[in-house]
Protein backbone atom coordinates (compact mmCIF):
# COMPACT_ATOMS: atom_id res chain seq x y z
CA UNK A 1 0.00 0.00 0.00
CA UNK A 2 2.16 2.85 -1.27
CA UNK A 3 -0.71 5.29 -0.71
CA UNK A 4 0.26 5.54 2.97
CA UNK A 5 3.80 6.62 2.11
CA UNK A 6 2.41 9.14 -0.41
CA UNK A 7 0.10 10.54 2.27
CA UNK A 8 3.10 10.78 4.64
CA UNK A 9 5.05 12.64 1.96
CA UNK A 10 2.16 15.06 1.49
CA UNK A 11 2.02 15.71 5.23
CA UNK A 12 5.76 16.39 5.28
CA UNK A 13 5.26 18.96 2.50
CA UNK A 14 2.38 20.53 4.42
CA UNK A 15 4.47 20.86 7.58
CA UNK A 16 7.29 22.47 5.59
CA UNK A 17 4.87 24.93 3.91
CA UNK A 18 3.24 25.75 7.24
CA UNK A 19 6.60 26.50 8.84
CA UNK A 20 7.60 28.69 5.90
CA UNK A 21 4.35 30.69 6.13
CA UNK A 22 4.10 30.67 9.93
CA UNK A 23 0.78 28.83 9.78
CA UNK A 24 -1.04 27.71 12.89
CA UNK A 25 -3.10 25.10 11.04
CA UNK A 26 -3.88 23.71 7.62
CA UNK A 27 -7.50 24.23 6.63
CA UNK A 28 -7.81 22.70 3.16
CA UNK A 29 -5.63 20.88 0.66
CA UNK A 30 -6.37 20.35 -3.04
CA UNK A 31 -4.54 17.49 -4.73
CA UNK A 32 -4.84 16.26 -8.31
CA UNK A 33 -4.39 12.52 -8.79
CA UNK A 34 -4.11 11.33 -12.37
CA UNK A 35 -6.22 8.30 -13.30
CA UNK A 36 -3.12 6.46 -14.56
CA UNK A 37 -1.11 7.10 -11.38
CA UNK A 38 -1.88 3.70 -9.88
CA UNK A 39 -3.05 5.38 -6.69
CA UNK A 40 -6.18 4.00 -5.02
CA UNK A 41 -7.88 7.27 -4.06
CA UNK A 42 -9.84 5.78 -1.13
CA UNK A 43 -6.65 4.29 0.33
CA UNK A 44 -4.83 7.61 -0.09
CA UNK A 45 -7.68 9.45 1.69
CA UNK A 46 -7.69 6.85 4.47
CA UNK A 47 -3.94 7.15 4.96
CA UNK A 48 -4.11 10.94 4.94
CA UNK A 49 -6.97 10.99 7.47
CA UNK A 50 -5.18 8.58 9.82
CA UNK A 51 -1.84 10.38 9.67
CA UNK A 52 -3.20 13.94 9.69
CA UNK A 53 -5.12 13.23 12.91
CA UNK A 54 -1.78 12.86 14.71
CA UNK A 55 -0.84 16.53 14.31
CA UNK A 56 -2.54 19.67 15.63
CA UNK A 57 -1.49 21.40 12.42
CA UNK A 58 -3.44 19.03 10.16
CA UNK A 59 -5.98 17.24 12.34
CA UNK A 60 -8.98 19.19 10.98
CA UNK A 61 -7.67 19.66 7.44
CA UNK A 62 -10.00 18.90 4.55
CA UNK A 63 -8.50 16.96 1.65
CA UNK A 64 -10.08 17.66 -1.74
CA UNK A 65 -9.01 15.29 -4.51
CA UNK A 66 -9.46 16.16 -8.16
CA UNK A 67 -9.21 13.47 -10.81
CA UNK A 68 -8.57 15.05 -14.21
CA UNK A 69 -10.20 13.79 -17.39
CA UNK A 70 -6.79 13.52 -19.08
CA UNK A 71 -4.64 10.40 -19.07
CA UNK A 72 -2.29 11.80 -16.45
CA UNK A 73 -0.18 9.67 -14.13
CA UNK A 74 0.83 12.59 -11.91
CA UNK A 75 -0.02 13.51 -8.35
CA UNK A 76 0.07 17.28 -7.91
CA UNK A 77 -0.36 19.45 -4.85
CA UNK A 78 -2.52 22.24 -6.27
CA UNK A 79 -3.42 24.41 -3.31
CA UNK A 80 -3.02 24.68 0.45
CA UNK A 81 -5.23 26.91 2.57
CA UNK A 82 -3.73 27.83 5.95
CA UNK A 83 -4.54 29.83 9.04
CA UNK A 84 -1.47 32.01 9.42
CA UNK A 85 -0.12 35.38 10.43
CA UNK A 86 0.41 36.31 6.79
CA UNK A 87 -2.21 38.23 4.83
CA UNK A 88 -2.31 35.74 1.94
CA UNK A 89 -3.06 32.38 3.52
CA UNK A 90 -3.52 30.35 0.35
CA UNK A 91 -0.54 28.78 -1.41
CA UNK A 92 -0.96 27.63 -4.99
CA UNK A 93 1.64 25.23 -6.29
Amino acid sequence: MHELSLAQGLLTQLHDLAARHQARRIIRIRVEIGPLSGIVVDSFKFGFNCLSAESLLTKDARLDIIIPASDSSDIILLQVEMDSEEEDNCVNQ
